[in-house]
């Protein structure tokens, strides 16, 4: 680690050729395993991008272009601005100036590597829970640069090295070395071991350097390398320092070498036959399941570029754009319009997640960032019911809205990296994942329509008289919250009877279970009190709004307690988000309230 790190201190004063390779097909579709899955090499890319700067592309780069400038010419990416500091705090105590877009480049982090290290030590002996939201960005940040150190070294064995030269004409005719050359890569050096002489001063020191490299080398994070040895997935380094006698593994090994050798040369047919020949190669390499997996990666690539969850946040936004454009004219032209954008947003909404289920072979719903598009998605076509018998914009508001809010939420937890991962071990089960995970989930979308709606019926008797459009809303309201109460009460039962297979007991307090509970005991109530009479339309709208809260606190705001067997997927720093939005919706209620009892 320590020579890593020093050479990625003191990497500027290796440079490589200037790149012209401009195909990359190929190399996107190279199978890499990364955090248990087998994914392509864009896909890959596009996540480490993701986690450096929040961004899957760098410019006008593809992930996967700038990840092979990483790989083949490193000094080309020292002055990237791929590191994002999120608080402005941390670059002012690393004597950075801080800026404005809060993203910093390799060689500003170099220059205050050790002053980083040494804080992210004090935070690292700091139990994880007593941590500050400064301390943890700073772990973050300094976990960033040492991956970036390592990567940026994952191929550096396929170019000449100081600690691996020659002089000798009769030692390079001996090892069948080009005799106008001294300097030698790593693997030149390997390929031809059982040539080497330990007699030889300059052999015997040139074998010690390559037993220090591939020790400083050891455990690379890029496991590129399907390997013979029980089914292990290798990094280049690991492959060539453990595994290179399989002749397998040296023929990938070697078409990697060719890869990185004629990137450097900038010979794009050449790039591209090694990269279609490794694809070829490795599927020789795959288990019956991989390849099953590997040929998913077409469907994946073209999910990553297509973006569908954009194309329906863009069509949403104009969706609600239309609806207010139509105050100012009567015409039915903006009504088509925003019902058309609803259903432009919506077809790749679902298109996006028919291809994240037939990518992961299971329910989309397995983490918040799944479960706010699948709740988004459900939640669209509630609004596309809704004005199906409505026909007077409340639908496509609904829709618009809610379809709107939940992807820019998802948004954010698809910062944090690969938003196509791997089941933790308490959710692996596609029959309950299908069931319970998904019953529930819709239940949440149908509580927050009836909120939605519950703020729209207080929004309309603030501004309009209309007892029509008021009894419509209301009714409206009403008939979502019953689909909520039957969807959360059902998706609850399931979840009992999935933790009495799993766990030996039907329920047990856990936060998760109450948060489930306390959504169907309001809505419960709801209906309760409008039987009783206790309510009216203006009761079950505020009652709607705050079940729209309970729906939060049960959603993620349980996670906040990281506690109980429900502990997976919690998040962290969400508290203020909770608060603020806790406090906006008191407010709305309040000022609502009190402008429609002045009437």
């Amino acid at each position: 680690m320590k020579i890593i790190l020093a050479l990625f201190l003191f990497f500027g004063g290796t440079a490589f050729a200037q790149p012209g390779i401009k195909d990359f097909s190929n190399f996107k579709r190279i199978p890499v395993l990364d955090n248990g899955r087998l994914k392509p090499l864009d896909t890959f890319a596009r996540n480490l991008l993701t986690q450096f700067s929040g961004k899957d592309h760098y410019d006008d780069k593809e992930a996967s272009i700038w990840l092979a400038s990483l790989f083949f010419d490193p000094a080309s990416t020292v002055n990237d601005k791929i590191f994002l500091i999120n608080d402005p705090d941390i670059a002012q105590a690393l004597g950075i100036t801080p800026q404005q877009d809060r993203r910093y480049t390799p060689s500003q982090l170099q220059q205050n590597y050790s002053h980083l290290a040494d804080i992210e030590q004090a935070a690292e002996k700091i139990p994880e829970k007593e941590r500050s939201l400064a301390e943890n960005e700073m772990m973050r940040v300094f976990g960033n640069i040492i991956l970036y150190a390592e990567l940026s070294h994952s191929f550096s064995f396929a170019y000449p090295q100081s600690d691996f030269t020659i002089r000798s004409s009769a030692t390079k005719t001996k090892l069948d070395l080009p005799p106008d050359q001294d300097q030698f890569s790593f693997i030149d050096i390997v390929l031809r071991a059982n040539k080497i002489s330990l007699d030889d001063p300059e052999l015997a020191r040139t074998t010690a350097n390559l037993f220090r490299w591939s020790q400083d080398y050891k455990d690379m994070p890029f496991t590129v390398i399907p390997s013979g040895q029980n089914k292990n997935w290798l990094s280049p380094w690991d492959a060539l320092t453990t595994d290179f006698g399989n002749g397998q593994t040296r023929r990938l090994l070697m078409l990697w070498d060719n890869m990185a050798i004629s990137y450097t040369r900038g010979d794009d047919a050449a790039f591209n036959r090694a990269a279609h020949l490794y694809l070829n190669n490795v599927q020789y390499s795959l288990s019956k399941e991989d390849i099953k997996k590997a040929d998913k990666f077409p469907l994946e690539l073209f999910y990553q570029a297509s973006s569908p969850f954009t194309w329906s946040i863009m069509f949403y936004i104009f969706a609600f754009i239309f609806f207010v454009v139509s105050f100012t004219s009567s015409k039915p032209l903006w009504y088509n319009l925003g019902l058309f954008s609803v259903v432009a947003g919506f077809i790749p909404h679902v298109l996006g997640l028919l291809m994240r289920i037939i990518i992961m072979a299971r329910p989309p719903v397995s983490s918040l960032y799944e479960t706010f598009i699948f709740v988004g998605c459900i939640a669209v076509f509630l609004g596309l019911m809704i004005e199906y018998y409505n026909r007077q914009w409340l639908g496509i508001v609904t829709a618009a809205i809610s379809g709107t809010a939940l992807l820019f939420i998802a948004n954010k937890y698809s910062a944090e990296g690969d938003t196509l991962k791997v089941l933790v071990a308490v959710l692996n089960s596609n029959f309950w994942l299908a069931t319970h995970v998904t019953t529930i989930t819709m239940g949440y979308a149908a509580t927050c329509v009836g909120g939605l709606l519950g703020h729209i019926w207080l929004v309309q008797a603030v501004f309009r008289k209309d007892s029509q459009v008021l009894d419509k809303t209301y009714k409206t309201t009403l008939g979502i919250l019953g689909v909520a109460l039957c969807l959360t009460f059902l998706g609850t039962n399931l979840g009992g009877i999935w933790a009495d297979q799993s766990w030996g007991r039907f329920w047990g307090w856990d936060p998760k279970e109450n948060g489930a509970l306390m959504i169907v005991l309001w809505t419960a109530l709801l209906f309760h009190a409008k039987v009783a009479n206790m309510i009216g339309p203006l009761g079950l709208a505020i009652g709607a709004v705050i079940g729209m809260m309970v729906v939060m606190w049960a959603w993620f705001g349980v996670n906040l307690l990281s506690v109980g067997l429900h502990s997976y997927g919690f998040t962290s720093g969400i508290a203020a988000s909770l608060i603020i939005y806790a406090a906006f919706e008191i407010v709305f209620l309040l000022a609502t309230t009190f402008f429609i009892y002045r009437k």
